[in-house]
């Protein structure tokens, strides 16, 4: 409560009449400092001025000294001459301490006063001298303050040649007499004209000073008086602007009072209800007459504890209102009606307050069905995915993130794959069905997180929204790795044999007509070599089933690695092997392969710890010279086969009739 009356004891427009105040006293204050900041640079040159009367007054009283000393020389003369030019040194002293980096401000301050400045110009001089020593006056005033310095010493190395000169007896000559005046002469000149100089500067630069100030200080105030002028122009708006808002608010509030949007209600905090609108009174289903009567009571409506009352009556004890809370009223029928209230106490008042009721009852519902539709998809054994319109993950369910093995977070961090295949066409086909139909359902693959394929039957679904464009994507996913690792079973056992691994008689037909075919439109050749193992069946006797089972599965791998990675290798049945081989260069190709297939088979085998040697025979036919079709192909190679096992001399026989 005191918070709020103290928000309510400091407006804003009380805020911006403090900033004008303040405002006019910094105006105030620039004037005071631009004034004292003239002041001191005024007094500043003022003493430059003295300082060159001083230095010009010693600089005549030494040339003079020095033109009596030509016409009477003595000893005392000289010295006199030396000692007056006490205050031009020392002057130079200063300006050579000054210009040291950084400047030496006690010898600078010792110099001055040697200068016969006066003690309490010699900080403003200093000052003068280091802050606008670069500025143009300034900067020539020192410029020309540095040549006097030069013809000063000039003034010196004359004075010690005269009295060099009245040693040796040279003045008495008119002649030398007469130099040496003409020297001084021009000296005197020169220092006059440069002393003459030094106080223009001086006086320019004082102007320059005086008009800068001048503009900077009309500048100053004239930014100083606007900014004023703005910020009382919008207090003004303010004024307004708050008067307007005031009348705005109360209609706002006669509208909402009025409007049956929210429950509205002025209360007590001993559970009086001292007035509320209509839509309170049809909320708890009551009348306008029971509230005049005094019937309804606040703490009697509550359903349960009034805990949470009393907290928020605390908090409104402490700062003026309360959050909004959660709360159940009893309806006139005896059923409870879910409540949001928030309230804050009247401006002015210390035991009635203003409260506004939401009636949550649809929301409660809604709520209720969400938990349900929450239960629901976690409950589901398929996994199920929510996606905004740019595929980013919304939620996914326990099953979805078992089946893939990702976690909530990483999911959080990519967007939903809904299929993985490397078909484009699949990949077209899909995302053709989701743009058109806003739905698809087939089978397809998704990505675990171990980056590896699931299988699984796909039903996608978009949500649109009201201007039909897409809101969202659902998606649910069944796992049928199990069903497709039983069709590959089964396709294995229809297309492979089950001792080898090697296409099966089925397969080896399909796939020789697919090399056929393949020939025929690239224009080329392809062989198939009929390969029969020897020596096989005196193995079966001698060691068994079991030993001559495993030497045909070595024989497989053999003639595997025979093979090329685009040819096909089968097993017909007992120890007959068949082996296609496309895109040949000529027939030659097709007896070297033979050659290497020879070479790897009559290499010894060892078997169950035994050492068995076997060879074979192979028949080749070559497409489209010996066949044009697979049963003339298969036959030339058959009938080649046994040609190649009726010859001693032979291991492989072309239909052709070349063999070796």
């Amino acid at each position: 409560m005191q918070a709020r009356e103290k928000r309510a004891s400091l407006p804003p427009i009380k805020h911006r009449v403090k900033h004008i105040i303040w405002l006019l006293l910094a105006v105030c204050f620039i004037i005071f400092a631009l004034g004292a900041l003239q002041v001191q640079l005024m007094s500043g040159v003022r003493a430059y001025v003295r300082g060159e009367g001083l230095w010009a007054k010693s600089q005549k009283d030494a040339v003079l000294l020095l033109y009596r000393y030509l016409e009477h020389p003595s000893a005392e003369l000289m010295e006199q001459f030396h000692h007056t030019l006490r205050i031009n040194l020392a002057d130079r002293q200063a300006r050579l301490s000054l210009q040291q980096i950084p400047p030496d401000e006690v010898s600078a301050r010792q110099g001055f006063l040697g200068g016969g400045n006066h003690p309490d110009d010699i900080q403003n001089m200093i000052n003068l001298f280091i802050y606008l020593g670069d500025v143009h006056h300034m900067r020539n005033a020192i410029r020309i303050w540095t040549e006097a310095d030069a013809q000063i010493d000039q003034l010196r190395r004359l004075a010690h040649k005269i009295a060099a000169a009245h040693q040796r007896g040279q003045l008495d000559k008119p002649e030398h007499l007469q130099r040496y005046q003409n020297q001084l002469h021009a000296l005197n000149h020169s220092l006059n004209e440069l002393e003459t100089a030094f106080s223009s500067e001086l006086s320019q630069g004082a102007r320059w000073l005086r008009e800068i100030l001048l503009l900077v200080g009309f500048v100053l105030i004239g930014v100083m008086l606007l900014i004023v002028a703005l910020v009382s122009r919008r207090v003004l708006q303010r004024i307004d602007e708050t008067e307007s808002k005031l009348r705005e608010s109360e209609l706002r509030f006669n509208s909402l009072y009025d409007a049956n949007v929210i429950g509205i209600i002025i209360w007590g905090e001993n559970g009086e209800i001292y007035d509320g609108n209509d839509h309170f009174l049809n909320t708890l289903g009551y009348q306008r007459h029971d509230l005049e009567q005094g019937k309804l009571n606040w703490r009697q409506l509550t359903h349960g504890d009034l805990a949470d009352d009393e907290r928020a009556l605390a908090q409104i004890a402490q700062q003026g209102y309360c959050l909004p809370f959660a709360k159940e009223f009893v309806h006139r029928d005896g059923r409870t009606v879910p409540v949001l209230v928030g309230g804050t106490m009247i401006d002015g008042s210390s035991h009635q307050g203003i409260a506004f009721v939401v009636d949550r009852s649809n929301e409660v519902k809604m709520e209720a069905q969400l938990r349900l539709s929450a239960t629901v998809l976690e409950a589901s054994r398929d996994g199920i995915i929510i996606c905004d319109a740019h595929r980013a993950f919304l939620s996914a369910n326990r099953s979805y993130l078992e089946m893939t093995g990702f976690s909530n977070a990483q999911l959080q961090e990519q967007h939903a794959c809904f299929y993985h295949s490397a078909n484009s066409e699949e990949e077209n086909q899909i995302e053709q069905a989701l743009q058109q139909q806003h739905y698809w359902q087939g089978d397809t693959e998704i990505l675990r997180a171990d980056g590896t394929p699931l299988p699984v039957r796909a039903s996608i679904g978009t949500v649109l929204t009201n201007q039909g464009s897409v809101s969202h994507y659902v998606a649910v996913f069944s796992d049928i790795s199990a069903r497709k690792a039983m069709e590959q079973d089964l396709k294995n056992l229809a297309h492979y044999d089950h001792l080898t691994g090697l296409a099966n008689r089925s397969l080896f037909s399909d796939r020789l007509n697919t090399a056929i075919h393949r020939a025929q439109r690239h224009q080329s050749q392809c062989a198939l070599l009929f390969i029969d193992l020897d020596k096989f069946k005196p193995v079966n006797d001698q060691f068994g089933h079991a030993v001559g089972d495993e030497l045909l599965k070595q024989a497989a791998l053999r003639l595997l690695e025979s093979s090329r990675r685009n040819d096909t290798v089968g097993r017909l049945g007992g120890d007959e092997f068949v082996m296609i081989v496309e895109d040949l260069a000529g027939v030659e190709a097709a007896s070297q392969i033979a050659e290497k297939v020879i070479r790897h088979l009559q290499q010894p085998f060892t078997v169950s710890g035994q050492t068995i040697t076997i060879g074979c025979s192979i028949g080749i036919a070559v497409y489209p010279r010996d066949g044009n079709n697979d049963v003339e192909l298969t036959r030339a190679a058959d009938i080649a086969m046994y040609a190649a096992k009726g010859k001693d001399d032979a291991s492989y026989y072309l239909f052709s009739g070349k063999h070796r």
